[in-house]
């Protein structure tokens, strides 16, 4: 995966401009990557897209929105298929994220505490999300970098 890229963060969608943003970036998609942070065992998407046989891979390096490796994580790697954007939008969505006076914060849909990265055909990095934290991460564009 090629994260050398500078991300945009993207906070306080809703669950349509999930949506909106997931189908933007599918004409490019080539790989999708869900990170489970809690385990793939027994959750839903797991089972929902289980005869799409992913690459299934525990620990993970440094990737977009984390520094450091997490070797209790659960990697799925995908070949692009709309099956996964239907069962994302079937979840919930990614996240609720909920401004308020007193703080922000994040709820999680059915997704739960997955972090969902769209890859194109070089592994580049097209979007990627920090579920936790509500974030969408989306790479700088060359042109908009250069001065």
């Amino acid at each position: 995966m090629s994260t050398k890229a500078e991300f945009d963060v993207i906070p306080a969608l809703d669950e349509a401009a999930h949506a909106k943003w997931m189908e933007s970036l599918r004409p490019k998609t080539a790989t999708i990557e869900l990170l489970f942070h809690d385990g793939d065992t027994d959750h839903p998407l797991t089972h929902e897209l289980e005869w799409l046989s992913p690459i299934r891979q525990e620990g993970v390096d440094a990737r977009p929105g984390y520094l450091r490796p997490q070797p209790t994580a659960v990697l799925l790697r995908y070949p692009y298929d709309r099956a996964i954007f239907r069962a994302l939008n079937e979840l919930g969505g990614l996240f609720e994220y909920v401004s308020a006076a007193t703080g922000d914060s994040v709820n999680f849909t059915r997704l739960g505490n997955v972090d969902v990265t769209f890859l194109d055909q070089s592994d580049t990095v097209l979007g990627s999300t920090v579920t936790h934290e509500g974030l969408i991460l989306s790479p700088v564009e060359a042109s908009a970098t250069r001065t």
